[in-house]
């Protein structure tokens, strides 16, 4: 057998314990000498075979993989980084393939990897890229035309470019003639994550002059973009206010959103927890909280009661690796309603299959089953009705939505209608564009509906009421006011423009108040976050707001609770201005909401 493996960026702790397990047993070995740390080639056997394939063609590389072949002994061909970038390694197999030599692939840590850990840098960063493009100049190896760098160059995407550091001048002629600016940061990284590894941090403009003056010109990773600034938005994905496949929405407070700025009271966390049987699936476990960013917990005699009891009060997912029927027993006492119960997902310690127990729509189930899927390679065994059948599943369209289902005892109804043929109506406050679901109409405001997409109150008890979190209260208040006060006046505000309580998503004020006791329990008893920011965060929203030359004066901005309201938002709306009264101004504004037809990550 053949074995290609990646042998990492340099650091020969940093190749894969499969790699170094295969170089262990391997009676041949051949290496890439001019760019494979040889310290590895410690790890083969002392009777082991090497060569260099510096110094050798592609038909002297085969003819020595062939010879090894037909003796019966095992083959590692050692490539830097991870051979399917530039590793020249199709050819090799092709020619096998011709042999009829048999090969397999393990795959290495590659050198773009190595130097952003260097530089403790994300190459996607939400706001500044979404995007790494990986490629190089053209040299002896020609590039096909659409990939010049100066075309890719023109994404402004973030950019590792291999295999040029040789020809530094011509990179920099690309760059800026694809549209990256003269100041753009750029790192160039010479044999990242060796010892006498090297970083140059410049510029685009300053590129080639500076790469001279460190005498770079080989070895070297050249990154481009504004990931190197490392200013980016905060990801959603820890957002405790975003749904996902396997957390839902915090209702309790949390981290500001989209303003690194704002500050805030308490941090709402996801939970994962999965619980194992046997040796064989406390692996699986493991392996799954890793994935997951959960927890793994092996099952002690008379514990898997009280884990459960906990799961379901505090926990997002609870995972069981053994039999379903463990499961079933061990959560029963527990189940409550779709709305609140927890994702429940079963998984055979053999990883054949991951099987969604329990809220599989409102909880993320069927989502963490296809997580746990893509994680372990199992197959998630989705058992609902209208996933089976390929139809709309309203209660997960909502959950991805990032909508409260305030009335889910009418989701069967929805269901079972689409399950006999019958076509629902859907309306929504917002535009739904796209084709709409087999099986689904959309109508508009006033009509007769199966399904309401709205933040206000709603008077239809037959229609199934979805209500996004979208709405922002900004507060001002004077000191000590209690809490009783600012609830008493929040409902009534909410009471008076008609907005359902739920869609509250946060309450936002000025940073002097971050420790008022009575904003922090109203934000509390709401189960919302509490935000806060500068004067000049809120001097500096664009709009026409209403003044007070008191609250200038005392605060140093002239109106906290519009602006605050609107800074919340997230480029929001002010949909009711400043009221005043008993010492209080609220104020509402609505985030911007795009909901769309998806309704499941399958």
């Amino acid at each position: 057998m053949i074995h290609f493996v990646g042998a990492g960026p340099g650091a020969p702790d940093l190749i894969t314990v499969r790699g170094a397990r295969l170089l262990g047993s391997a009676d041949v070995i051949i290496y890439a000498g001019s760019l494979v740390n040889p310290e590895l080639l410690s790890l083969a056997p002392e009777a082991c075979e090497v060569h260099d394939s510096a110094r050798m063609t592609l038909e002297q590389v085969i003819d020595v993989m062939a010879r090894a072949q037909r003796d019966g002994r095992e083959v590692v061909r050692l490539h830097t980084g991870d051979p399917c970038l530039y590793g020249a390694i199709r050819e090799q197999m092709d020619a096998l393939d011709e042999l009829g030599i048999p090969y397999d692939d393990t795959p290495g840590v590659s050198s773009l990897c190595a130097a952003a850990a260097s530089l403790e840098a994300e190459y996607t960063l939400p706001g500044v890229s979404q995007s790494l493009i990986v490629t190089r100049l053209a040299g002896r190896t020609p590039v096909p035309e659409g990939e010049r760098l100066s075309a890719l160059a023109a994404h402004g995407a973030s950019m590792a470019i291999f295999l040029s550091a040789g020809m530094l001048p011509q990179v920099q002629e690309e760059l800026l003639s694809g549209g990256y600016h003269a100041d753009a940061p750029v790192a160039l990284v010479y044999k990242a994550s060796w010892p006498d590894e090297c970083v140059v941090h410049t510029t685009v403009g300053q590129l080639a002059s500076d790469a001279e003056k460190a005498s770079i010109n080989r070895t070297a990773l050249i990154l481009v973009g504004e990931f190197l600034a490392g200013e980016g938005e905060r990801s959603r994905l820890y957002d405790p206010s975003f749904s996902t496949g396997y957390r839902k929405a915090s209702h309790s407070a949390g981290h500001s959103v989209g303003h690194s700025t704002g500050r805030t009271t308490r941090c709402a966390t996801s939970d994962v927890r999965i619980v194992s049987f046997t040796d064989r699936g406390e692996k699986l476990a493991h392996l799954l909280a890793r994935k997951l960013e959960g927890t793994a917990w092996r099952c002690e005699p008379g514990g898997l009661s009280r884990w459960t009891a906990e799961g379901f009060q505090d926990a997002d997912g609870l995972v069981f690796v053994g039999a379903a029927g463990i499961a079933v027993r061990a959560i029963a006492p527990h189940v409550r309603c779709k709305a609140t119960d927890p994702a429940v997902v079963v998984v055979d310690e053999g990883a054949h299959f991951a099987l969604p127990l329990l809220s599989g729509h409102l909880g993320g189930a069927n989502d963490l089953a296809r997580q746990i899927a893509a994680a372990c390679g199992a197959r998630p065994a989705i058992t609902t009705a209208t996933d089976g059948r390929g139809l709309f599943a309203v209660d997960e369209w909502a959950r991805h939505q990032g909508c409260i289902v305030t009335n889910p005892e009418r989701i069967k109804n929805v269901s079972s209608r689409l399950l006999a043929d019958d076509a629902i109506r859907v309306c929504s406050d917002w535009p739904l564009p796209g084709d709409a679901p087999r099986g689904v109409t959309v109508v508009g405001p006033g009509d007769a509906c199966d399904v309401l997409l709205s933040a206000h109150e709603s008077a239809d008890e037959h229609a199934l009421h979805l209500v996004p979190r979208v709405l922002v209260l900004g507060i001002g208040c004077r000191r000590g006011t209690p809490s009783d006060l600012l609830l008493r006046r929040t409902k009534d505000l909410m009471e008076r423009t008609r907005y359902d309580r739920r869609s509250l998503a946060c309450i936002c004020s000025i940073d002097a108040k971050a420790d008022e006791q009575g904003l922090i329990e109203l934000a509390q008893t709401l189960g919302v976050p509490f935000m806060t920011f500068s004067a000049d965060e809120l001097a500096s929203i664009p709009g026409t707001f209403a003044s007070s030359a008191f609250v200038q004066d005392v605060m140093g901005v002239d109106n906290v609770c519009e602006r605050s309201a609107v800074l919340g938002s997230d480029g929001g709306t002010l949909v009711h201005p400043k009221d005043a009264g008993d010492g209080i101004t609220l104020a509402l504004a609505e985030r911007p909401f795009e909901p769309d037809w998806r309704w499941t990550c399958g």
